[in-house]
């Protein structure tokens, strides 16, 4: 692409002005009102004097306004950072004040961080004046399209830079593989903005494709998301492996011939074998997809068959090195780490250079002067040349498909009062499925209390980075070494007190709703009192606990319900209030698990 993504944009909507580009539940926008409003808010960005490749905050929910704002922002030249109006207001400001942004642009009835940058709120329902001209400013390949915040050993989320040439490098690469003779399709639009497989969805406007948006709540009920889906006769859903594993059985249920990209963290066994059952009995088509942020969302593809779990094959342009530890190759068979190469490597972290130096290093195997990124995962190659993913070599994990350092969940519980010790792991041995826990040690002669250290890093976390509980230790164990013996943390389970006064539910519908949360939640009872959410619950546990109200109870909650009745007592009061509002389920009603 040898020219900014939105001139590809703007092609497609010369080419077919009238076919939707963007549809929500209360209405949709063409290419052509897309093309104008875009236009519009250009025009003002120009002239109100936003610099070229300056930094612009989108503070959106997923809505038409923030498809308007990130193309008005492409068209002016600059970059856009997403800002997460669910992420906490010191985690935006910092991102703000790090990436030296100039104006954050923002949705009707959002209130964004407070930081002393201009604030410009955009609504399509009240458009902008004409302007007579577009003033769309020309972009080369090698300047920067968006930034975007990962998590950082520090203690402090990172930004990453990308280019309009490698965005350009991922549609190539999608339409050579998972996209190959495919015609117009519907997208949805699933993931925030501020997680890098966004990019992988709304660069679908370049092929004239129509973005479907999923707002938050329909996408954490399972049920409510494929009746989206249907409704609005998508084509293609982009979802991490954790979420769609609560989507299979309604999918199944809709027999709804989707095609699906699924990345963002490994594919279980058990996954695989499934998503292959729906290749052969529905058609339903998935590719796994595997990239890095810093590598332009994906680098490898393949297409989900043959009996094990695999990456595929680079993209079209990506080279893949599995090397040892002295950047020598390994052979195939054995263990190595991953290094990516090609027109997918960004720019590196904004404002680091010691650590853009340290990831993105000179290719000695391509001899063209150009560079790698040192990915971290071990892989093996197979004789037929396709990669398989190992483990990580440190201690970055994925959490719902984020990547997540968990030293930055440590280096934020650390400096609460009264804690004198802290670490943070990644369990895949907690009943609800895999998710953080928290260990902390009060200071000598004082007492915490894991629910509200829990609360307090809420303040200061985005959801996945907020362990799903934090017990409390009176010492964390320690190896031989001196360090902090991870693997002798004990679960979340084994540090209840059973003498601690328990409440237990009496009224029918709270019993039976105990029982869900404690199949959900891995508890062996529930009180009237506990609070779902402080028992681990997250957004993936709730999908789950609204499926099985509307199996057994015959009700159908939405997920607002329970986030705000989080309580046992309260949240069966909804379910009461929900009963005798004597809603029928709809006849084509599927159930999941």
């Amino acid at each position: 692409m040898s020219c900014g993504v939105h001139t590809v944009i703007s092609a497609a909507a010369r080419a077919h002005p009238e076919r939707p580009a963007v549809v929500t539940d209360t209405g949709e926008l063409s290419y052509r009102e897309l093309e104008e409003l875009s236009d519009r808010l250009c025009a003002r960005l120009v002239r109100d004097g936003t610099p070229r490749q300056s930094v612009v905050g989108l503070h959106f929910n997923r809505g038409a306004e923030l498809v308007v704002a990130l193309l008005a922002v492409l068209k002016a030249g600059c970059a856009y950072l997403p800002l997460d109006p669910r992420h906490p207001a010191d985690r935006l400001r910092h991102m703000l004040a790090d990436s030296g942004a100039r104006l954050v642009l923002t949705g009707p009835g959002l209130q964004p961080p407070a930081a002393p940058v201009p604030c410009t709120e955009v609504d399509v329902t009240r458009p902008l004046p004409p302007t007579g001209t577009a003033d769309t400013r020309s972009v080369r390949p090698e300047e920067t399209a968006y930034v975007l915040y990962t998590s950082g050993t520090t203690g402090r989320p990172k930004a990453v830079e990308i280019t309009h040439g490698n965005a350009g490098h991922l549609l190539r690469g999608l339409e050579a593989t998972v996209l190959r003779d495919v015609g117009p399709s519907r997208v949805a639009w699933n993931a925030s903005a501020s997680f890098d497989a966004s990019v992988q969805q709304w660069i679908r406007l370049c092929r004239g494709d129509t973005l479907v948006l999923l707002d938050e709540e329909t996408r954490t009920d399972p049920q409510a998301m494929v009746d989206h889906l249907v409704r609005h006769a998508v084509t293609d859903l982009d979802v991490v492996p954790s979420h769609l594993a609560q989507l299979t059985a309604p999918l199944a249920a809709a027999r709804l011939p989707l095609r699906l990209l699924v990345g963002g963290e490994p594919i279980s066994h058990a996954l695989w074998a499934e998503l292959r059952h729906l290749a052969d009995t529905q058609g339903l088509r998935s590719w796994n997809v595997y990239g890095p942020t810093e590598c332009t969302v994906d680098a490898t593809a393949a297409p989900v068959d043959g009996d094990l779990p695999h990456l595929g094959d680079p993209l079209p342009g990506v080279r893949c090195h599995v090397l040892d530890p002295r950047l020598r190759p390994v052979p195939a068979g054995e263990v190595g780490e991953l290094y990516l190469a090609g027109p997918g490597v960004g720019r590196g972290y904004r404002g680091l250079p010691g650590r853009t130096a340290a990831a993105f290093l000179p290719d000695p195997l391509s001899g063209d002067g150009g560079r790698m990124y040192r990915t971290g995962d071990l892989v093996r190659r197979h004789p037929d040349g396709l990669l398989e993913f190992v483990r990580r070599r440190d201690r970055q994990v994925k959490v719902r498909g984020h990547r997540v350092e968990l030293g930055e969940a440590e280096a934020a519980l650390a400096p609460l009062p009264g804690v004198a010790g802290t670490a943070v792991v990644l369990r895949e041995d907690l009943p609800a499925g895999p998710g953080l826990v928290g260990y902390a040690v009060p200071a000598p002669g004082g007492t915490l209390s894991g629910p509200e250290l829990r609360d307090r890093l809420r303040d200061l976390l985005p959801t996945h980075l907020v362990p799903a509980t934090v017990v409390v230790l009176d010492a964390l164990p320690v190896g031989v070494n001196g360090k902090v013996d991870h693997a002798a943390l004990p679960l979340p389970a084994q540090t209840t007190d059973p003498t601690a006064e328990f409440a237990e539910p009496q009224e029918p519908v709270a019993k039976d709703i105990a029982l869900i949360w404690a199949e959900v939640l891995g508890r062996q009872r529930i009180a009237v009192t506990d609070d779902f959410f402080d028992l681990g619950g997250d957004s993936l546990a709730v999908g789950r606990v609204l499926n099985r109200c509307r199996e057994r109870l015959g009700v159908r909650m939405r997920p607002r319900a329970l986030f705000e009745n989080p309580t046992l007592r309260g949240f069966a009061a909804a379910v009461r209030h929900e009963t005798a509002q004597v809603r029928p389920l709809p006849s084509n009603q599927g159930t999941a698990s």
